[in-house]
């Protein structure tokens, strides 16, 4: 018996006002059920919510994604928001609900990039992996540069996602091909790796769009323009189970031997001690 999954992705322009950001992912959502395919699960992108002042974690806005959905009994990534940590600070942080409205858990970006939008966010130090029982699947999340990090994504993996989701905020000025990480990050981990990113002008760029999925062989099974769209796509979840267990086109077993020869990293964690970071960031 095969375990199908449906996702969504709402690739959306931005807009500085969330309640406009959040009207726009209710409409998408309510236009996504007339598919006689329903949504288990729904994406959108970075800073889809608030991208402009930071909001905070027990407020208006969480509490509106909560009861949309818990309206359309989803599993639901809304997007990211500059989320307050009552200290003075905030997070680029993504909130994601259960089907009955809960908020399961909060992703806070581990990377933030160097820019004056996240100028002062507060790197997140907690890796989110959370489940859908009713797949029998865990699913990892992860937030735009984080995806330049091969260590975010395998620690995910090996936390037990089998879907890797990377929301962003990618303008044009990124080339595409750049999109190969994703394909590089889907194959190594023998996941869905799943890529959302917003349209349009926002401030100074022009987002590129371009949302994608990855096969957990690497294979483009989805991938967008640059105009706003709202696709469901089905994943086969017993592909990453084939694919971990007898590997990849049925040779490469990436995972076993991970666990099988274990290759030594005597600089994990201690990345400073590296020749690499002695030669260029000593004096930083």
């Amino acid at each position: 018996m095969h375990s199908f999954l449906n996702l969504a992705i709402i690739q959306m322009p931005l807009s500085p006002k969330v309640k406009e950001n959040i009207q726009y992912l209710e409409q998408k959502i309510d236009k996504l059920f007339i598919d006689r395919r329903r949504p288990d699960l729904i994406v959108g992108v970075e800073f889809g919510i608030a991208p402009r002042s930071p909001e905070p974690a027990g407020g208006e806005i969480i509490n509106k994604l909560a009861s949309i959905a818990s309206k359309y009994n989803i599993y639901f990534i809304p997007g990211t928001m500059k989320l307050d940590d009552g200290k003075g600070g905030f997070y680029n942080a993504a909130p994601i609900f259960n089907p009955r409205g809960k908020l399961i858990d909060t992703y806070a970006k581990m990377v933030p990039w160097d820019s004056q939008l996240e100028e002062g966010t507060i790197p997140g130090e907690k890796y989110s992996v959370f489940e859908i029982p009713e797949k029998d699947t865990r699913v990892g999340v992860q937030i735009c540069f984080d995806a330049d990090f091969p260590e975010i994504s395998r620690t995910q993996t090996l936390l037990g996602a089998e879907i890797l989701i990377q929301l962003s905020m990618d303008p044009d000025s990124i080339p595409l091909y750049y999109n190969t990480v994703k394909n590089a990050r889907a194959i190594e981990n023998q996941a869905y790796y799943v890529y959302t990113n917003g349209v349009g002008d926002y401030d100074n760029m022009h987002l590129r769009g371009h949302s994608s999925v990855f096969s957990p062989e690497g294979k483009t099974l989805y991938e967008a323009g640059e105009n706003p769209t709202s696709p469901i796509i089905t994943l086969n979840l017993d592909e990453v189970r084939t694919c971990r267990k007898h590997g990849s086109w049925h040779q490469v077993r990436t995972l076993k031997n991970l666990y099988k020869y274990r290759p030594k990293q005597p600089y994990a964690g201690c990345e400073e001690e590296s020749p690499l970071f002695k030669q260029y960031f000593r004096t930083e």
